[in-house]
């Protein structure tokens, strides 16, 4: 298992190289004049720096663990996570962004242990007022609107 991470640590590692790479190619520009290839290049020497923390942490570990190392995942909340994402992209255009991410919002509260819906209903209204004000107010996003119209 140690073996397998510190592989894939190096090949996340070349992986960053490449982006910075790509990303130099497209003009960096500077932190107050940002150009094309300013966001890359900051997301691949992040992912090379937490590679190569990951690759030092567990090359200089003493201790290797034994036993099933996934024998204790829920695949089945995973997989219930990753189907809900999955509707929510499909859903998006056909409901909205308000009703779909209220949607998504209470089903993710929900998984992992059984909140009162009062909780989860503001939960996921806070973050829906939240996100829409952020993104459509001051950022100038478009959402889509929905076959409702609602936003």
């Amino acid at each position: 298992m140690r073996r397998a991470e510190q592989i894939a640590c190096l090949l996340l590692l070349i992986l960053a190289v490449a982006v910075c790479a790509g990303a130099w190619r497209l003009n960096v520009g500077t932190f107050s004049e940002p150009g094309s290839g300013f966001l890359p290049f900051g997301t691949g020497f992040l992912m090379g720096i937490l590679a190569l923390a990951h690759l030092a942490r567990i090359t200089l570990a003493k201790v290797q663990l034994e036993g099933p190392v996934m024998g204790k995942v829920r695949w089945k909340r995973g997989a219930g996570v990753v189907a809900s994402l999955v509707a929510y992209a499909l859903l998006l255009p056909l409901g909205g962004y308000l009703l779909t991410t209220f949607a998504l919002m209470a089903v993710l509260f929900s998984v992992y242990e059984r909140k009162r819906w009062w909780v989860v209903g503001g939960a996921g209204l806070l973050v829906v007022v939240v996100t829409y004000f952020v993104f459509h107010h001051w950022l100038k996003v478009q959402f889509p609107p929905g076959y409702f119209r609602i936003g």
